[in-house]
């Protein structure tokens, strides 16, 4: 049996899957090639040990001319401002930056880096515990890589809290209102304090004093108010320096 000419729609799903064929090697040709990942991952590596060296050296070959970065702080700093202001940290200061999680995406000539940073700090003694994320974007020319803009975004740090009374947090169990249709519910046990929103699981509170409390993932921290006569009225959450009162039914 003679096989005839494909039919009309056969040949458009030819042409289609073909075109699919086409479009996926040329995505896989244009990602970032593994050795730049890796390459890109260690000099991170090395910038980030440079930063506690106070070594501006080791930073300037790899920051494109038009540089810049917004901090943690939402500052603006440029190459310039950035490399004359890094030295080591002063006598009774020492500190440690890590590399953590990191995802690389982008093309043969552009790739962002996007990573945590881990930084232990001897503070005069005390020691201190801070997490960053971190996005910059890293251009090729000439063969060599540059990082063209950074973004650094502070993460809050989970704390264990405080072993506060029963008694006290007794004094916050209720009910807080934020509007006629949306409320939260305070419990308290043995354990501490749970935050309940409709039929969300509830969330822990952690003590910093017998007061102010904080949810691990969240920034803010959250505080129970007393009105004139004693009990507890309100419950103020802090959110980057703006007060959501929930008051008290």
């Amino acid at each position: 049996m003679t096989l005839g000419p494909p039919s009309r729609s056969a040949g458009r799903l030819l042409a289609t899957l073909l075109v699919c064929s086409i479009t996926i090697l040329s995505r896989a040709r244009a990602q970032v090639a593994a050795a730049d990942s890796a390459a890109l991952v260690a000099v991170t590596r090395t910038l980030l040990d440079a930063i506690t060296a106070g070594d501006s050296a080791v930073w300037a070959p790899h920051l494109a001319p038009a540089w810049f970065m917004t901090d943690e702080e939402g500052g603006h700093l440029t190459r310039a401002e950035f490399l004359s202001e890094l030295h080591p940290l002063p006598a009774g200061q020492h500190g440690v930056l890590r590399l953590a999680k990191w995802d690389v995406t982008g093309t043969p000539v552009v790739a962002v880096l996007s990573y945590d940073i881990d930084e232990d700090h001897d503070f005069y003694g005390q020691r201190l515990h801070t997490r960053f994320h971190e996005t910059d974007t890293w251009t090729r020319s000439g063969g060599s890589w540059r990082v063209l803009a950074s973004q650094v975004t502070a993460l809050p740090t989970p704390v264990d809290g405080r072993s506060i009374d029963l008694r006290t947090l007794r004094d916050y169990v209720g009910t807080y209102v934020l509007a006629p249709d949306i409320s939260l519910a305070i419990l308290a046990d043995s354990t501490g304090l749970r935050l309940v929103r409709g039929k969300a699981p509830a969330e822990r509170l952690y003590a910093l004093d017998d007061r102010i409390f904080i949810r691990h993932g969240v920034r803010g921290f959250w505080v129970f108010e007393r009105g004139a006569a004693g009990p507890v009225t309100r419950l103020v959450n802090w959110r980057d320096n703006n007060a959501v009162v929930w008051r008290r039914r």
